[in-house]
């Protein structure tokens, strides 16, 4: 069934009502119902009452003329087919002007015939229809690309060729906190100088590269802007790229895009501290197992904890009995030991108590706040603190300490990584501590040996020589000459007592080791043992240069345990000792006439071997031991100037 067409036609002579009726009948227009209306207020309170497809305006009425009725009409009924039906044959103007107005069609009542009518009415209802959905598609398009912009995690701002802000979704006030009205209608050039700059943590840099940007006509791609946090913004990282509009309206303007990288960076940032907490405990490892040194170690731990948690001023207080002492600081301050009577020394003595009791690492990022509920006035330099106790199994023996200036800085992860440098401290304190005893213990050990010594060869040569010279005395009258061979007995006895006393004074002080030449050396040592031998001993010490330390003593120590094993194991009667210097290289040879052994069956922790190959290889030296049961055993050890240096 054919729609019925509603045509309203707005016209107060009645001739012409008649006559366009008939031409619509005439055309066979189809069903159709025409309304008319004598002036224009009747036409408009008919189009408010009902709906109609089509209005057929005269522009000469009793309450309106010219063009501007169709103007009043289109104010008031902007969404419905209009075509100008006149008497005024002026389509050059009045047509021209009507159509721009919104006029579908203009048709001058004396050229009009039925057929022109029906098909413009046609045509008019037909261009309405597609033009109301092109607009509702629009609409809906429109409404579907805010909706997914808007509604956008990525922030968008469209310029127009002259960087006039068009548009903006929600994202951008987020990100950016301002409102849209403050970006809407401006030009973004003097937004970015004006306020947008200052959002960021680099305002004058993010200006600068947009701005150029801007006046080379270029288009920015990954572009990372850090944005501070305020009142009404979050801080987050942004990455910023644009491109061209190259088609309609905003031809020549761009699109600007910032993507929300918060948590990439926050990813990327805690996988850049996990290296270097990686890197700072192998560098902290490396010098716990490299020295011994508490300081130095202690100082490659605050060093490498600077990179990891950023503060102002950071130490190592050790707790021994009843007191702190400061074993390392990183802002300046000298080792200083502080007891608890001195306390002022330490402005943070209230955490390390509070610490010691709880057994947690701790963090006040007010000082001040904090201070003054507990009534004391921290140093104006004093804004955060943090602690973490130093354990050795269940024993606290130490905090290490971070101060920052400014309060609220440190975070809670920090607290974390904290506890792992206090663990590392822990190490070096407690390596520290067994070392200092190992001295003790090794000092102990070495003042025993030596109280042996004085017994078994000083004490007895002055003994033996005193015996002597009383003897000496006593034939003094009635034995002359042998009173003189006694006293010359004697003198040998207190002469070989003191080159004994010299070399154990030397042992007190290993530097003195090197302070005589080699030759000297070994000529004092076998002075030293020579009342002490069971055999007979030759030796032969050719001038030697200048050693380094560690050679001179590395070779008088395996002289020493090649001399005190054959005393001990060899039952030998001659023993020849030769130092040698040719072409760069010092020989050492020891040799003896000894009930030798099976070099190939013996452990080679026995006899002492291991210790000279031991020390031989310390200083890059080549050590031979050639020995035969019943044939006595030699060992010669060579070192070269030349091996040395490489």
């Amino acid at each position: 069934m054919q729609d019925l067409t509603k045509i309203l036609l707005i016209e107060d002579d009645e001739g012409d009502t008649r006559i366009i009726q008939e031409m619509l009948l005439e055309d066979g227009i189809g069903s159709f119902v025409l309304q008319p209306a004598t002036t224009l207020h009747a036409g408009i309170d008919q189009l408010a009452e009902h709906a109609y497809d089509v209005v057929l305006l005269d522009l000469a009425l009793p309450d309106s003329a010219g063009i501007d009725t169709l103007f009043k009409l289109r104010a008031q009924v902007p969404d419905i087919p209009i075509i100008v039906l006149t008497g005024i044959d002026d389509v050059a103007s009045h047509g021209v002007q009507a159509v721009q107005m919104g006029a579908q069609d203009y048709l001058v009542k004396g050229d009009v015939d039925a057929r022109l009518l029906s098909r413009s009415i046609h045509y008019a209802m037909e261009r309405h229809e597609f033009v109301h959905r092109l607009r509702r598609s629009e609409e809906e398009y429109r409404s579907l690309i805010e909706d997914v912009f808007d509604t956008s995690m990525v922030a968008v701002i469209i310029l127009d060729a002259d960087f006039t802000v068009v548009w903006c979704n929600e994202a951008t006030e987020n990100y950016f906190g301002i409102e849209r009205e403050a970006l809407l209608g401006h030009d973004k050039r003097k937004v970015v100088q004006n306020e947008v700059k200052y959002i960021f943590a680099d305002p004058e840099g993010f200006a600068a590269r947009l701005l150029k940007a801007y006046e080379a006509n270029s288009f920015t791609e990954h572009f990372e802007c850090h944005v501070v946090p305020q009142d009404n913004r979050a801080e987050r990282w942004l990455e910023h790229w644009s491109q061209p509009i190259r088609d309609g309206i905003y031809k020549g303007g761009r699109i600007e895009q910032y993507t929300d990288i918060t948590d990439h960076k926050a990813l990327e940032t805690a996988e850049r501290v996990q290296r270097q907490l990686i890197e700072a405990q192998r560098d902290i490892t490396v010098a716990l197992t490299s020295t011994l040194n508490l300081d130095e170690v202690l100082k490659r731990v605050l060093n490498n904890l600077g990179h990891i948690v950023p503060h102002d001023s950071a130490s190592v207080t050790i707790r021994e009995d009843d007191h702190f002492w400061v074993a390392q600081s990183s802002d300046g301050l000298a080792s200083q030991e502080v007891t608890r009577e001195d306390e002022l020394h330490l402005e943070y003595q209230h955490y390390l108590d509070t610490m010691s009791k709880k057994g947690e690492a701790l963090l006040v990022n007010d000082v001040v706040a904090d201070s003054k509920s507990r009534d004391h006035t921290p140093r104006a330099s004093m804004g955060a603190y943090m602690g973490a106790p130093i354990r050795w199994q269940a024993e606290i023996i130490g905090f290490v300490n971070l101060i920052n200036e400014t309060p609220g800085t440190f975070l809670e992860e920090d607290r974390e990584r904290l506890k792992v440098f206090a663990d590392l401290a822990a190490i070096a304190i407690q390596n520290a501590r067994l070392y200092n005893e190992s001295r003790e213990l090794a000092a102990l050990q070495e003042r025993q040996h030596l109280a042996r010594e004085l017994h078994d060869s000083v004490s007895q040569a002055i003994f033996s020589g005193r015996m002597v010279l009383e003897t000496a005395t006593k034939r003094w009258e009635t034995d002359p000459p042998r009173a003189r061979e006694l006293v010359e007995e004697a003198e040998e006895l207190m002469t070989t007592a003191l080159a004994e006393m010299r070399i154990l004074l030397m042992e007190l002080r290993t530097n003195a080791l090197t302070q005589i030449s080699f030759k000297e050396l070994m000529a004092l040592y076998l002075r030293s043992i020579e009342a002490r031998r069971a055999f007979e001993m030759k030796s032969t010490l050719a001038d030697v240069p200048t050693l380094p330390e560690n050679v001179q003593i590395a070779l008088y120590r395996i002289a020493q345990e090649a001399l005190n094993n054959i005393s001990k194991h060899a039952q030998a009667s001659q023993v020849e000792i030769n130092a040698t210097y040719q072409q760069d290289t010092v020989s050492l040879s020891i040799c003896d006439d000894g009930e030798g052994f099976d070099v190939s069956a013996t452990n080679p922790s026995s006899l002492g071997l291991k210790i000279m190959q031991e020390r031989a290889h310390e200083i890059n030296a080549t050590i031979t031991i050639d020995s035969t049961p019943g044939r006595g055993t030699c060992i010669e050890v060579q070192w070269n100037y030349q091996e040395q240096k490489r």
